[in-house]
């Protein structure tokens, strides 16, 4: 527990009130924790390999960040993201906004992660807001709400990334399992965003408003070749996706079809096309808005998150080690007695560690390695328990003002968290859908597997065996 104190007071003071990244507090946080083993009295030795075992547990899920990478800046420069981008524009009105900005900063989340999404689509629907007159606190959270869907269902972000690496499953079958109520929870936010639409008046977009989209879309067109076609590299990586093709391929396969596209249909050269991938794009096309959206990607563009996941993940390792982690856990685990309950916790444990813990990488990672052991034992396939951990640990972040992920936010849309809070609605409807559905219908949807014979087995609510107990 000290340990775990000791990160969430350093992480706070440096990411809140210094205002730092938090790599560095990720460091103390290894040190107090490396300390506290070898009081302990475990051995250097011992504590280097509990975070050699943690960091090794993420290699793969760091070669999919550099993948991912990779994929951004080739797939800007082949035109597959402008293409997204036009045709969500193209359909805008004032009724219309919030959920074409909810819609589109979600497909282009889809491909950029949440992050991505907002300081490129979304700091374009900010202006077009602000030009329409529509309340930039609504604006702002369709946006934010749009791009964090990412962070559950898009196996090219770094949240399901990582949170597949440390439960162990393949990323694209977490993202692929709960699809069906990331779709409903989607479905009626648009229905919720459109009925606000109607709220702020049925009159025909401002000249101001339809200036900026229609400047903005005849960049796009006069910069790039914008079609169908250009979006073959998005509608094969959903195929692998279908298919089943393991990750790294498939991202490597949607690398090579962009950089193919991008020699092809926008004439980009072969030098300017590996340096996309390497990184990242420089959009010089002459349209500060564009240059501004499109500069971004590469390798070099992931290698601070890959710090972070190296660093929670050695951290995470020492914990599990050297026992830490089983004496963090055991207080809490040993009280769940049922799949409901485990479930329950564990969403708003995810909530809370994003409070304490001002990141969101190791509110994931914590939640996996705390919970897992106990879904395992009541039978839960990490498919679906790594997507009740990402449910609210992945996405609550963005709701905590002094998380970096708030913060974030806010330095890029320029408003502020409470603001935007009741608006990003899919950020807290989510995790609560997850949580109801898992207490009501857990064992019906085949999310608890069922007992062995002799054992009880009272569906969602079921008691964790004696075996597995004492285990």
């Amino acid at each position: 527990m000290l340990a775990f104190l000791s990160l969430a007071a350093v992480m706070f003071f440096c990411v809140v009130v210094l205002g730092s990244e938090p790599q560095i507090p990720m460091v103390f946080g290894c040190a107090i924790a490396a300390g506290i083993a070898m009081y302990l009295g475990f051995s250097w030795d011992e504590v280097l390999d509990g975070m050699f075992k943690g960091i090794l547990d993420a290699m793969e899920a760091i070669l999919i960040l550099m993948c991912i990478g990779m994929l951004v800046g080739t797939w800007i420069l082949s035109g597959t993201v402008p293409t997204l981008i036009y045709y969500g524009l193209s359909v805008i009105s004032p009724q219309l906004f919030l959920p074409v900005a909810f819609l589109g900063t979600l497909l282009v989340g889809i491909v950029l992660g949440s992050w991505g999404a907002a300081g490129t689509i979304g700091i374009a629907f900010i202006g077009i807001a602000a030009a329409l007159d529509i309340p930039l606190g609504m604006a702002a959270g369709a946006i934010i709400a749009g791009a964090y869907v990412s962070e559950i269902a898009s196996p090219l972000t770094d949240g399901p990334v990582l949170c597949a690496a440390v439960a162990g499953v393949g990323v694209f079958d977490m993202c692929k399992k709960f699809l069906p109520i990331v779709a409903v929870v989607c479905l009626g936010c648009v229905g919720i965003y459109y009925f606000m639409g109607t709220t702020l008046g049925t009159g025909a977009m401002t000249e101001a408003g339809a200036a900026q989209v229609g400047d903005l879309l005849a960049a796009l067109a006069d910069s790039y070749h914008i079609g169908p076609v250009t979006l073959i590299p998005l509608v094969v990586m959903i195929v692998c996706i279908v298919v089943q093709v393991p990750a790294i391929p498939s991202f490597l396969l949607g690398v090579v079809l962009a950089m193919v596209e991008a020699a092809l249909l926008q004439g980009a050269d072969l030098s300017t096309v590996v340096e996309a991938a390497n990184t990242g794009v420089v959009s010089t096309t002459g349209y500060p808005v564009l240059d501004e959206l499109f500069s971004t990607g590469g390798i070099e563009e992931m290698l601070p998150t890959i710090a972070i996941v190296i660093l929670v993940m050695a951290y995470v390792g020492i914990l599990q080690h050297t026992g830490l982690m089983q004496s963090l856990i055991e207080p809490i685990t040993s009280k769940l007695k049922s799949f409901a309950s485990l479930a329950a916790t564990t969403v708003a444990s995810g909530a809370v560690f994003n409070i304490l813990l001002p990141d969101q990488y190791p509110a994931i990672a914590l939640s996996c390695k705390m919970y897992g052991d106990a879904f395992e034992g009541k039978r839960v396939r990490g498919d679906v328990w790594s997507n009740i951990v990402n449910s609210s640990a992945g996405i609550t972040s963005v709701l905590v003002p002094w998380n970096t992920c708030s913060i974030y936010m806010v330095t890029i849309l320029g408003v502020a968290c409470i603001d935007y809070l009741p608006f990003a609605l899919f950020c807290f409807l989510y995790p609560a859908a997850v949580a109801l559905i898992a207490m009501l219908f857990g064992r019906r949807l085949g999310w608890v597997g069922k007992a062995p014979v002799g054992a009880d087995d009272d569906g969602a609510g079921e008691a964790l065996p004696a075996a597995a107990e004492q285990a």
